[in-house]
């Protein structure tokens, strides 16, 4: 018994060793796209560069503040300020980061909000898919069903773990051309990056579960080998 529980123990301390956790946050240009501040809304077209740290891509988008449209429900995930990927009407619209530092070969958590809204008089614009692209290749959508039945906003949290590729990233988010997505009403917002790292254990110096079972092995071995040589 004693033996399984130690054995179990360090079975533990092996699989904790592995488990990620935030070690410091990475820096990703404006993501909360709070700069430059803005009165109410304003459209932006591919290739525009005024949103500070990203450059507009695929089609016509919408900066907006809460106080646009914030008394009929559509307001920002965090702070003041969001994006709004479909413009007017359209789907396909985005924004590309500029390059920012990251370390090669190290693992990072990616953190984003895509929003669909339920509009006071209008009702609600549908479900969104928000597409992800990390240094110019595709890492797959993401989809907020919409959970309102009354004006609001449902914000909800996108999570992707991946390894940096390089001294800088870029990051590209988009909304999808699928139909099954809003062709009016994709939000983004609060896009955050946190870099990740095992779990040092206090235990860490304790053999490997493999190594403690052949030792306890060779340990059993030596004793009945003893007592043979007793008889």
């Amino acid at each position: 018994m004693k033996k399984h529980r130690l054995l179990t123990r360090l079975a533990s301390v092996a699989l904790t060793g592995l488990v990620a956790v935030p070690a410091s946050a990475a820096i990703v240009p404006n993501g909360g796209f709070e700069s430059p501040d803005i009165a109410s809304w304003t459209l932006k077209s591919p290739g525009d560069t005024g949103i500070t740290g990203w450059t507009v891509v695929g089609n016509t988008i919408s900066f907006q503040d809460s106080a646009a449209f914030g008394g009929l429900g559509v307001v920002a995930s965090e702070g003041s300020q969001f994006l709004e990927l479909t413009g007017i009407v359209g789907r396909g619209g985005g924004v590309r980061s500029d390059p920012f530092s990251t370390v090669n070969g190290t693992n990072y958590r990616l953190q984003f909000d895509i929003g669909a809204f339920f509009v006071a008089g209008q009702g609600s614009y549908g479900d969104v898919i928000v597409d992800l692209w990390i240094d110019g290749v595709a890492r797959g959508s993401f989809t907020n069903l919409i959970g309102l039945s009354g004006p609001g906003s449902d914000w909800e949290t996108e999570t992707f773990d991946f390894i940096a590729a390089g001294a800088t990233t870029t990051l590209e988010f988009r909304s999808s051309l699928s139909t099954a997505s809003s062709d009016l009403g994709v939000g983004l917002d609060n896009i955050r990056m946190t870099e990740l790292a095992a779990v040092s254990s206090p235990l860490q110096g304790l053999p490997e579960p493999t190594s403690a079972l052949l030792l306890a092995a060779g340990l059993t071995g030596l004793g009945g080998i003893r007592r043979f040589a007793r008889r």
